[in-house]
């Protein structure tokens, strides 16, 4: 069973991974900054897929998990 923290985490990191474009739009258009999308997307997905890989816990990061912890050993 997925703990609820986990769930929350991943949504957090998410959240915070679509922030960033909001962060691009007020630098570029509001600010004057000279920022590209490409200095933005390394932070936005340094924290989108980690998230998504909390998120859906059940997925492949859970059975990377389980197989690295050992308690698949059984089956």
């Amino acid at each position: 069973m997925v703990k609820p923290w986990v769930i929350r985490l991943g949504n957090i990191l998410i959240f915070v991974g679509v922030s960033m474009w909001g962060v691009y739009a007020v630098g570029k258009y509001l600010l004057g900054w000279d920022i590209s999308d490409r200095q933005v997307l390394p932070y936005h997905l340094a924290m989108i897929i980690p998230g998504m890989m909390l998120r859906h816990y059940s997925g492949l990061f859970g059975r990377v998990w389980r197989f690295f912890s050992g308690k698949d050993a059984g089956k």
